[in-house]
């Protein structure tokens, strides 16, 4: 390390603090044997539990000495992931009667893994040989027989990588004796830079679906926010090519065979941060068939930390919290150099869980105790139970969703008679639930098919409903309809319309039926005209609703009550809102709720249905057609006698 760096190093003014950590969920012990500018390689493991949310990768790391504070560092992520291909020198063509041979040089000071040669041509495969030399005289073979080829659309025009050597000079030489000579207009060579180093990373295939015309793989990587270098698949197929996507990463596999040897190129350069454990590996098979893959090789790139350890003895990293705001050290700007500078290494233990941590820290303090609220105005409650203080999640059941309007202004979550603040989410997905279906035969109409399907119970808040046919071919128009007794009579209420068809050769395939609004009926109609075709079937159905999620937070265990159904009800204005987004990163406790209680609300309730009418009801009722009867009687001509 440079003397001048090094006294930058430590002049540098710490952000440092006493600090609480008990908003991060892991932590790794690191022994520091002597003090000065130190690198350590984080754990996949650490990386896992990251919970870094925008800004910089890893932003959430904090590396605290054994004084306990906070201390500033740098993540060396590399600058240039991707190998650098730089223009050879001196490229030079000699054609001999049954060899083309080319000469060419790498930039100077150059340490060089792989060479690149450059063609207009196409249609051809040529068999090659590589030689490498440090002093220009003696020549040393790095791949002999390779195949070099641009033919139906596979391209392969690298000669296997080699290991890394400041080379001088380079030579190809090109078999012509089967096949007339190509012309080459130049070479690159692969300058790789300290930074691109891989490790091996242990994976394995979760799953495999196929699909028309795609393979589709599960890669479980065995750790989040890895890194990745690059992917190898092995396959034992002699011969093919085939397109293949990995976090937008794109390549083209191919293995050829040509008189008694092989080319190939299997890898997909990845090069960036897998912020799952999961990842998809898309293979775009045509109209081939699908590739036998024996397993996957994952290579990942290291992370490191770098900083400046002022002490001996034990130090800590933390991560795992997404509320961290994002450090701004000065020593950032130092990065570049800091990057490739001589450092200590120092021995880490095994990551764990934080012992401090605590649920109630990684959420900001809104206060325990709202406003007063007087719930009798409110119709049905329900304990909400947890286990732990914190962020409470629950999600609202469908039970619960009927009773309350779709804006959930008439919702209140209620502690020791005071309002919580909360905050609602509605992430955009939806729970399934199977329903029953009956068809109806109407002699009436005897072109149209018609089913009835029983929903869970009324005022369901399905938005979708999801249906299977065995019909193999087919277009219809379907509606789905209920039907409302008023005061008038019968009327029909449309819910949804929409078109279904099946081709040929198409697979069977659900269909979604998107509800215009949400059934109030316990039973649905849905009806198609067939016309002249055969009857359609519909062998099951299944309706969706949306999640809705309600976050609050409390500071212990003491009861609380979900109150709902008060259509009067004004709208609210938490101040929470402020804090959404750190509420919904904020580490959650799972709440469920409990059976349905009535509240004084219940029996005031004019949206209320009340049945038949009670006695008074009857009772004017009563008064009324006997007033119409008399009135009627008056009007009558007496009997003449």
């Amino acid at each position: 390390m440079k003397p001048h760096l090094l006294f930058i190093a430590l002049c540098m003014p710490l952000v440092a603090s006493e600090a609480e950590f008990a908003a991060w969920t892991h932590r790794q012990t690191v022994q520091i044997a002597q003090p000065g500018l130190t690198r350590i390689e984080l754990e996949p493991e650490l990386l896992d539990a990251s919970s870094a949310t925008g800004g910089a990768s890893f932003h959430d790391l904090r590396v605290v000495s054994p004084a306990g504070k906070a201390m500033p560092y740098i993540i060396a992520l590399p600058h240039i992931i991707r190998p650098e291909m730089v223009d050879a020198d001196g490229f030079k063509t000699t054609l001999n009667s049954s060899t083309t041979v080319l000469e060419f040089q790498p930039p100077l000071g150059s340490t060089t893994t792989e060479v690149l040669l450059q063609t207009h041509a196409s249609g051809f495969i040529k068999s090659a040989t590589l030689e490498a030399s440090l002093d220009g005289t003696n020549w040393q073979t790095l791949a002999s027989n390779e195949l070099i080829c641009r033919q139906n659309g596979t391209e392969r025009l690298r000669f296997t990588p080699f290991a890394a050597a400041a080379w001088t000079r380079f030579r190809v030489t090109l078999d012509d004796a089967r096949s007339k000579p190509v012309v080459f207009t130049g070479a690159q060579v692969r300058r790789d830079l300290p930074e691109s180093r891989t490790v091996s990373q242990p994976v394995r295939i979760r799953g495999r679906t196929e699909t028309a015309g795609e393979t589709h793989l599960k890669i479980d990587l065995g750790s989040a926010n890895l890194l990745l270098g690059n992917v190898r698949l092995h396959t034992p197929e002699a011969v093919f090519q085939r397109e293949a996507t990995l976090l937008g990463a794109h390549a083209t596999l191919f293995r050829l065979q040509h008189e008694g040897r092989s080319a190939e190129d299997l890898d997909i350069g990845v090069h960036q941060i897998a912020a799952t454990r999961e990842v998809e590996l898309v293979i775009r098979n045509g109209d081939s068939p699908p590739l036998q893959i024996e397993s996957i090789e994952v290579t990942r790139h290291p992370v490191p930390v770098v900083f400046q350890a002022d002490a001996v003895g034990e130090w800590q990293l933390f991560i795992g919290n997404a509320q961290a705001a994002e450090p701004r050290y000065d020593i950032a700007a130092l990065g570049d150099k800091l990057r490739d500078a001589s450092a200590n290494s120092a021995m880490a233990s095994a990551v764990e869980a934080n012992a401090d941590f605590r649920k109630t820290a990684t959420a900001p303090e809104v206060g325990d105790v709202g406003p007063a609220i007087d719930v009798s105005p409110w119709s049905f409650q329900r304990p909400v139970q947890f286990k732990e203080a914190g962020v409470i999640v629950v999600e609202l059941i469908p039970e619960v969703l009927a009773r309350t309007s779709n804006d959930l202004h008439d919702m209140r979550v209620v502690r020791d008679g005071h309002q919580l603040p909360f905050i609602a989410i509605k992430p955009g997905v939806d729970r399934e639930v199977e329903v029953p279906i009956v068809e109806v035969i109407d002699p009436k109409a005897p072109t149209w098919s018609k089913w009835d399907i029983q929903m869970p119970f009324a005022n369901y808040p399905a938005n979708e409903l999801l249906l299977d046919s065995p019909t193999p071919l087919f277009a219809r128009t379907l509606t789905v309809s209920e039907q409302h007794l008023t005061e008038k009579g019968h009327f029909e209420r449309i819910l949804s319309n929409a078109n279904w068809q099946r081709l040929p050769g198409q697979a069977p395939n659900t269909f979604h039926l998107a509800l215009y609004t949400a059934p109030r009926a316990a039973m649905i109609r849905l009806a198609t005209d067939n016309g002249d075709n055969p009857r359609l079937q519909i062998t099951s159905a299944r309706v969706l609703y949306p999640v809705v999620r309600l976050l609050f937070r409390v500071p212990d265990t003491t009861p609380v009550q979900l109150c709902y159904g008060n259509r009067r009800a004004p709208y609210t204005r938490y101040d929470l809102q402020l804090v959404r987004k750190d509420f919904e990163n904020a580490t959650q406790v799972a709440g469920t709720l409990g059976d349905e209680e009535k509240l004084p609300g219940y029996e005031a309730d004019p949206n209320r249905p009340s049945g038949l009418g009670g006695p008074w009801i009857w009772a004017a009722l009563a008064l009324v057609v006997g007033a119409l009867l008399w009135v009627v009687a008056k009007m009558l001509p007496k009997k003449v006698e």
